[in-house]
């Protein structure tokens, strides 16, 4: 079940309140990155935002439907971007179906169908990781906004959200591969990607850890995929 993406403050039928509205959740992101969600007071988003204080509480009385609210404007865009994910990763499996099944003498047999769809499976999730990672500041605000709603329920319903939309996009996936087991897949994916996307922000080597990174995804895939092809 996936709870829509609401948004709590106040709300407006103008353009011109509508876009200092959004100015001001920019503003609040741009603070929770460099200073957590604990940095996000009005007086602050108001100085940020180069807006009048009266601004931030005028649209948002409650510094939790402030917070709130640039989770459902963040979550927006990732969502979006997790939409896009899901169109490549079903191109990617539309090309390596048509390999699998071309002419007689060129069709692949079950051992070379396995190591191309281990390969392009790696470089797919290794790029993916780098794409994340290169975007550095929405992963920390991911980490601060997963680590708030553990404290503040209200946040709760769009993480959630955030979380079952990439690890429903990865079911399909391995769904569409005739995977007996396509949840407990994703979950070893999603759970492999986020762990590397987090050492790799740790770190600062922007998802470049030489061979290393791209064998610890292969072997994951590889399992995977012997799992599903048995």
């Amino acid at each position: 079940m996936t709870y829509p993406l609401i948004y709590v403050g106040r709300q407006t039928s103008r353009s011109d309140g509508e876009a200092r509205r959004l100015i001001i959740l920019e503003a609040t992101l741009r603070l929770i990155v460099r200073e957590g969600i604990r940095g996000v007071r009005h007086r602050a988003v108001a100085k940020e935002a180069d807006v009048p204080l009266a601004s931030t509480t005028y649209y948002f009385k409650d510094i939790k439907d402030l917070i709130s609210d640039s989770l459902t404007y963040f979550a927006e865009k990732t969502l979006w971007m997790n939409r896009e994910l899901e169109a490549r990763s079903f191109e990617l499996l539309k090309q390596l179906s048509s390999a699998s099944q071309g002419a007689d003498e060129d069709a692949l047999n079950p051992r070379e169908y396995t190591e191309l769809l281990v390969s392009n499976l790696t470089q797919f999730i290794c790029t993916h990781i780098r794409e994340q990672v290169s975007c550095r500041d929405d992963r920390i605000l991911e980490v601060a906004f997963h680590e708030e709603a553990l404290r503040n329920k209200q946040l709760a319903s769009a993480i959630k959200r955030l979380d079952e939309s990439l690890l429903s996009t990865i079911q399909g996936f391995f769904a569409q591969l005739a995977s007996s087991n396509s949840l407990a897949d994703a979950y070893q994916i999603l759970g492999l990607i986020k762990l590397l996307e987090y050492q790799s922000i740790v770190r600062d080597d922007n998802g470049e850890s030489g061979p290393e990174f791209e064998t610890i995804i292969s072997s994951t895939v590889r399992n995977i995929i012997r799992g599903i092809l048995a």
